[in-house]
């Protein structure tokens, strides 16, 4: 029989090609069960476990030689078709391709499938020369895709030689076919490709141009004119049409500057130039322009064009591209006089930019070639007049209409008192009905409240107490959801480690239900079973899904941090399981964290009548979320609702009825968190000298710095072909007194006692902040993205503590080397927005604050003057704090200055006269912080601060400050604008 035969030459390690040649189509077909099975246990594979000196190492090896595997795979190949192909091999195409199969096999047998294959699977096996060999063979048709994914490597050849990977540069294989300098190198230009990523990590021999090798290949092909010159000018252009990204764009565009086209060239493909304008990426842009500067100046130039192109290149962010169209306008203006009332028109649109040297520009082609009298142009101008700088209204003073006719002030916004946190619009919505609670329940992991953790906690009990056999069985459809989160093993951008220990704890719901509704939740049982039966079969998951099993208590936790909220999970899963409908003492009443002062009181006294042991940590949580300043009307007698004496006197404390030198401090643990938000120095310093310990990093205060430090790392160095010890400094910041030490490993049990059974006599005080502490791992943090925020908000009141670790480990530099740092960085500063809310904020805090407005993501820099602008309009905000560190941080140069100066035009200048001169306080403060010498970028920030002295009533210039500018009035750079600030 066939099988037998097969089996014989598989054991034997015969040639199978003979038998397969003579299969008919039917044999093949009834083959393919048999073989099916043969190559499951032919491929068959057995665990390794080796002990080492890092412990114990996992591995598999197989049962059977390569050479039966090679066997079985050629008769697979000829016996199946192309469903069972694609589910038995994973990447078939690259048997295709290769020299045993195209010399043995595809003769006299292609499958129907060999082309699609090898499209859609494009194998690195497969190179442009060995494609358009199968090509020219009539063997398949190559897609555009593998074409522009193989050809971008034609002119590199590689081989190896003794052990060394040897490669040249050979650009003559794109003659060797003519279709492809006809066609395919043409599709470079019309999707997108690697073209610009390749080879700048190789070692050619023959060339040594880097990057450039593809740009060096057209040159050379336009020269000796294998390629149309013309047509490659145009197909360069229009790649800006065609959505490439800004590095892809931007290396069609270094193409051009190398072809450099002339001016006879430009003008005649000026329809082109001008598509490229449109161009999201700026590169494109200014190159555009910087062959226009000087085909502008010929009178073929379609100015006319360039004139109703200007507006959307006025208003551009790129500054160069602002300053390159001014210039090209005056070009305009100089050339064709009757453009001259046109180009001022559009010149007086550059006037809303925020930077001065733009504006004076701008303001100095409107002066040299504008009409005083034309109301037209003089009505654009004084749309623009609140935004002009000093400098520009001396230029433009012919233009402006009088104040008293025409100027308005800047709209001034009164300062306000602080957002009330617990108004009723500000409440979260209560649920209490099954159904209420089922829908809450349901949506509760998918992370679409910063709140809804905190509100499961306290709801999943409630639903327990309504459920019976009528009813239950609606909660399959979460228990699903829940078990597919906790066994999954894909990562989700949407939801971070706190929802997948939510998921767990729904388990446990699922599991505590199961058993007192065995017949109603039978159903789900067997769906659980059934899904946990095929993940063991799955050797990849087997070991996962166990640990994602275990019971709550149980879980390992990602890292420290997060073993305040798994403690909230375990004291609410005791709740279910005593069928208690006590609301945590920590579940917000207002979003996106806050407590009524009247409902925290009201839950203290409902566990005092239910006996019920408050948790420690749930209780600091609390306390915590009070909102700064408020105190209700009635709340002397709320507090005498407390039984507890030690309980009602931290009440009293807290809301200004008793002083803490007047009280005893029996359980520090209860006291710190009212000690800590209350934020004064004296009581700071009574509690900590009271009780002989320190709260410097429960407070957020360390002694830092920002200077050039040495770093060493190891580099692999080709000559001498091993890794060399290298050197390279780096502008860092450093808290000098920051500790890591965590608490003992017993402390999550610890956690769960109630709070009066801790030991009276104890100085060692527990908390919260005892927890909140993360790893920095080289190129992620363990604290994902989503949960970030809701770590910060479990002391919204006293966020420095976190914010400081946030910024030991994630900003020690000022740009983010990973996506995940950058992503805690935006959501914290998110956070920071919303519970903003008083100016006495500790140290940890306005230094996030300052890293976040000189980092380098946009977004964040973005946010965190958002949270200027609110907490200025507030009047939340010390801004000379907040100045003197991001002086300090400069001072290091810690950031580009230029970074900080484009943000205060862009974002902060010019907000209200009531933010120009906190911002003027802010940069008082900020340059009496800075080194002796003035660091690169200097002179802008000198710039704004000029401009915001003459423009606001605001208060002289501090002390040190003056000595600090007389210090760098020797540098000529800046010498003209101190000797302007000091004279004013």
């Amino acid at each position: 029989m066939l099988t037998q035969q097969i089996e014989a030459i598989v054991e034997r390690e015969e040639d199978i090609i003979p038998l397969l040649k003579s299969l008919t189509p039917t044999q093949k077909r009834e083959l393919v069960p048999f073989l099916k099975t043969l190559r499951t246990r032919i491929f068959e594979r057995y665990d390794i476990h080796e002990k080492t000196k890092w412990g114990v190492s996992y591995s598999s090896k197989p049962l059977h030689s390569q050479a039966k595997m090679d066997i079985v795979d050629k008769a697979c190949y000829v016996c199946f078709n192309k469903t069972d192909t694609k589910k038995a091999f994973f990447q078939v195409s690259k048997l295709s391709v290769s020299d045993d199969y195209l010399e043995n096999i595809i003769p006299w047998y292609k499958p129907k499938w060999f082309g699609d294959f090898i499209n859609d699977e494009m194998s690195w096996d497969l190179t442009y020369e060995k494609l358009m060999d199968l090509y020219q063979k009539d063997l398949f048709e190559p897609s555009q895709a593998l074409i522009l994914a193989r050809l971008p490597n034609a002119i590199v050849e590689s081989s190896w030689k003794n052990n060394v990977n040897k490669s040249i540069y050979k650009p003559e294989v794109l003659l060797k076919h003519k279709d492809t300098l006809e066609q395919h190198i043409w599709l470079l230009f019309e999707e997108v490709s690697g073209i610009n990523n390749y080879y700048n990590y190789l070692h050619l021999d023959n060339y040594k141009g880097g990057n450039d090798i593809w740009i060096d290949t057209f040159i050379n092909l336009t020269e000796t004119q294998k390629l149309d010159r013309n047509r490659v000018l145009i197909a360069t252009l229009h790649t800006s049409t065609k959505g490439f990204n800004k590095t892809l764009s931007g290396w069609f565009f270094d193409l051009l500057l190398k072809l450099n086209p002339s001016i006879d060239e430009v003008l005649s493909l000026q329809d082109a130039f001008f598509s490229a304008l449109n161009s999201p990426h700026s590169k494109v842009v200014n190159t555009v322009l910087k062959y226009f500067k000087v085909a502008a100046s010929q009178k073929k130039f379609k100015h006319t064009v360039f004139i109703e192109n200007a507006s959307i290149l006025l208003n551009s962010e790129t500054k160069s591209v602002v300053t390159s169209t001014l210039m090209i306008l005056d070009k305009i203006a100089k050339i064709h006089k009757s453009s001259q009332n046109e180009v001022c028109k559009k010149a007086a649109e550059g006037l809303i930019n925020v930077d001065e040297k733009i504006q004076v520009r701008a303001a100095k082609l409107i002066e040299k070639y504008g009409k005083p009298k034309d109301d037209e142009l003089t009505n654009d101008i004084g749309m623009y007049a609140d935004n002009l700088f000093h400098n520009s209204k001396e230029i433009l003073k012919d233009f402006l209409i009088s104040k008293t006719e025409h100027e308005a002030e800047i709209e001034e916004p009164e300062i306000i008192e602080p957002t009330d946190v617990l108004d009723e619009s500000n409440a979260i919505e209560s649920y209490k009905t099954l159904d209420e609670l089922i829908f809450f329940v349901s949506q509760a992991i998918d992370n679409n409240e910063v709140y809804h953790i905190d509100l499961l906690l306290n709801y999943v009990p409630k639903l327990n107490v309504l459920l019976d056999q009528s009813n239950v069985a609606k909660l399959e459809p979460i228990f699903k959801r829940s078990l597919d989160l906790a066994l999954s093993y894909d990562w989700n951008s949407q939801i971070g480690n706190l929802e997948h220990e939510a998921a767990y704890y729904i388990n446990d719901f699922a599991e505590i239900l199961m058993k007192r509704f065995p017949v109603e939740l039978a159903s789900f049982k067997k769906k659980k079973q059934s899904k946990i039966q095929k993940l063991k079969e799955d050797k990849f998951y087997s070991k996962h899904h166990k640990e994602n099993l275990k019971v709550i208590e149980q879980q390992s936790i990602p890292d420290y941090i997060y073993q305040i909220h798994h403690a909230l999970f375990i004291q609410s899963k005791s709740f279910i399981q005593k069928n208690s409908t006590l609301d945590l003492l920590s579940k917000p009443t207002h979003a996106p964290c806050w407590i009524h002062p009247t409902t925290l009181i009201n839950r203290i006294v409902a566990f005092e009548k239910q006996n019920e042991t408050i948790m420690l940590y749930d209780f600091q949580i609390a306390i915590s979320r009070l909102p700064f300043n408020f105190i209700p009307k009635e709340i002397a007698d709320q507090i005498e609702l407390i039984s507890d004496f030690e309980l009602k006197q931290i009440f009293k404390y807290h809301f200004n009825l008793t002083e803490l030198k007047d009280v005893k401090l029996k359980q520090p643990e209860l006291w710190i968190q009212s000690v800590l938000i209350k934020n004064k120095t004296n009581e700071l310093d009574y509690f900590q000298n009271k009780l002989s310990t320190n709260l410097k990093k429960e407070i957020g205060t360390y002694t830092w710095d920002c200077k050039l430090r040495d770093h060493f790392y190891l580099e692999y160095d080709y000559p001498s072909k091993k890794q060399i010890k290298k050197k390279i400094v780096k502008k860092e910041l450093k808290l000098h007194d920051f500790d890591t030490k965590k608490k003992d490993s017993d402390s999550l049990i610890d956690n769960l006692k109630g709070i009066f059974k801790f030991n009276k006599n104890t100085v060692k005080i527990k908390s919260i902040y005892s927890f909140m502490y993360f790893k920095k791992q080289k190129y992620y943090t363990t604290i994902q993205p989503h949960d970030d925020i809701k770590f910060l908000y479990l002391s919204p009141n006293n966020p420095s503590m976190l914010l400081s670790q946030v910024v030991h480990y994630n900003l020690k530099e000022s740009t983010f080397w990973d996506e995940s740092s950058k992503k805690n960085m935006i959501n914290l500063l998110k956070g920071l927005y919303n519970i903003w809310n008083r100016p006495d904020y500790s140290e940890g805090a306005y230094l996030f604050l300052a890293t976040g407005l000189l980092c380098s993501d946009k977004i964040s820099r973005e946010l965190a003057a958002e949270i200027w602008i609110k907490a200025n309009y507030e009047g939340t905000l010390d801004n000379n704090f907040l100045g003197s560190f991001i002086g300090r941080l400069e001072a290091g140069e810690y950031a580009p200055l230029k970074r900080f100066t484009d943000l205060l035009t862009s974002n902060l200048f010019n907000i209200s006269k009531t933010h120009n001169a906190f911002l003027f306080q802010l940069l008082n403060a900020a340059i009496k912080e800075m080194g002796d010498t003035p660091i690169r970028g200097s002179k802008k920030l000198l710039e704004i601060f000029l401009e915001l002295k003459r423009s606001s009533n605001v208060s002289d210039i501090d002390k040190l400050t003056k000595d600090k500018l007389n210090k760098w009035h020797t540098v000529n750079s800046v010498k003209p604008v101190i000797k302007k600030l000091l004279d004013i």
